[in-house]
C-alpha cells in the first residue's frame, strides 16, 4: 500500500506544533519555579537565600530570626516543644511523624519582610512546610503563642496527610477548626456576635471544603467575614467536643486522607450531615442568646482574583504533568 504524499507534511506539521507547545509549556513552567523559589514564598524552603537571618536550634526546631530578636527566639524555640507535645495530646499521636522530628520557624523584623516572605498580610503562615510569624501583628487579639499552635496545627495535618491531600481532601472548615481550637484564646470567637450584629450573615461550613474558599472568606466584606468564619469553626469544634467528645474529632480525622467524601465520613461518625450540625450549632446559640436571631447562612460570593490565583496554580500543575506524561511517552517509544 503506497503511502499518501499530502500525509507526510501534515505528519511533520503536527509533530512540529507538539515540539513548540511542548517548548513553550516547558518555558512556562520553569520561569514560574524560578519565580515562586527565588522571588516569592518558596524561598521559606531555602534559609541559605535569606542571608540577613539568623537562627538557633535545639537540634530538633531552628527559629530564624533577623535584627535584635534572638531574646524573643528563643522564647518562640521553646513554645515550639511546648506546641508539639500539646498537639500530640490533642491527637493521641504516638507516632515517629516528620512533624516530631523539627519545624523551621522565620520571626519576621517586619510587616513588609513578612509579605515579601508570604505575599500574605496575616499574622502567620504555615508554608511549604515552614512557619512564618509576623510579630507586629500580635496583641490583646493573639498572643504569640496561640499564633505558633495555630499555624503548627496546620503543619501537623498537612504533613500527617501529604500536601496534596492536605490542599486537595482535607476539609478546610476542619483544618482552620482545629488549629481555632487548640488555641489558649480566640478573639474571633469572642467577638462573634458584635460582628454578626453589624452584618448578620454566615457562610455554612458545608461550602468550606478547600483553600480557595476560605480564600474567598476573606475577600468578602474586607475581611470581616473571615473573622466570622474563624469564630464560626472555633465555636463548632467546641460544641462538637462537648457534646460527642475528642474521640469522635480523632475519628473523624482518621478517615481523612484519600477519602474524596469526607461529608460521608461526617454523617457516618456523627449521626447527622455537617450542613445538619452546622443548623443544629447556629439554633443553639441562638437560643442561649450568644448569637443574634437574626443570624443566617449565606452563600459563598465569587472571586475573580482568587479563582485566578487558582487557575494558573493549576495551570502550572496540568502543565508539569503533560511534560512529564510526554517525556515518559516517548522514553517508552524508544526503547520498544
Amino acid at each position: 500500500m503506497e503511502e499518501n504524499p499530502s500525509a507526510v507534511p501534515v505528519e511533520r506539521n503536527r509533530r512540529l506544533a507538539g515540539k513548540w507547545i511542548a517548548r513553550i509549556l516547558l518555558f512556562l513552567v520553569a520561569w514560574a519555579v524560578i519565580f515562586f523559589f527565588l522571588l516569592g514564598p518558596g524561598r521559606v524552603l531555602f534559609p541559605s537565600l535569606l542571608i540577613s537571618y539568623s537562627s538557633v536550634s535545639d537540634k530538633t526546631n531552628t527559629v530564624y530570626y533577623s535584627g535584635h530578636r534572638i531574646e524573643q527566639a528563643m522564647d518562640v524555640l521553646w513554645m515550639a516543644a511546648v506546641v508539639q507535645d500539646s498537639i500530640r495530646r490533642f491527637w493521641n499521636d504516638s507516632t515517629t511523624r516528620d512533624f516530631w522530628k523539627g519545624v523551621n520557624i522565620f520571626i519576621c523584623e517586619s510587616p513588609g519582610q513578612y509579605y515579601y516572605l508570604t505575599w500574605n498580610r496575616a499574622m502567620g503562615s504555615a508554608l511549604m512546610g515552614r512557619i512564618v510569624l509576623n510579630p507586629a501583628r500580635y496583641g490583646p487579639n493573639m498572643s504569640l503563642y496561640s499564633a505558633l499552635v495555630h499555624e503548627m496545627s496546620h503543619l501537623y495535618i498537612s504533613r500527617r496527610y501529604g500536601y496534596l491531600s492536605y490542599v486537595f481532601l482535607i476539609p478546610k472548615w476542619f483544618d482552620e477548626g482545629c488549629a481555632t481550637l487548640m488555641q489558649e484564646f480566640s478573639f474571633a470567637e469572642s467577638h462573634l456576635e458584635s460582628y454578626l450584629r453589624e452584618s448578620p450573615g454566615l457562610v455554612s461550613l458545608s461550602a468550606l471544603k478547600h483553600p480557595w474558599d476560605w480564600q474567598t472568606l476573606v475577600s468578602m466584606e474586607e475581611g470581616k467575614m473571615a473573622a466570622k468564619g474563624y469564630g464560626h469553626v472555633r465555636s463548632f469544634m467546641e460544641e462538637l467536643r462537648a457534646r460527642y467528645g475528642i474521640d469522635r474529632i480523632r475519628d473523624y480525622a482518621g478517615h481523612l486522607g484519600l477519602n474524596l467524601l469526607p461529608g460521608n465520613t461526617f454523617r457516618r461518625i456523627y449521626g447527622i450531615s455537617l450542613h445538619e450540625a452546622d443548623v443544629q450549632w447556629l439554633e443553639n446559640k441562638k437560643k442561649e442568646g450568644i448569637l443574634p436571631e437574626e443570624t443566617v447562612f449565606i452563600p459563598l460570593a465569587f472571586s475573580f482574583p482568587v479563582f485566578l490565583r487558582w487557575v494558573i496554580i493549576s495551570g502550572i500543575f496540568a502543565a508539569s504533568a503533560f511534560l512529564l506524561l510526554r517525556w515518559v511517552i516517548r522514553l517508552f517509544r524508544r526503547r520498544h
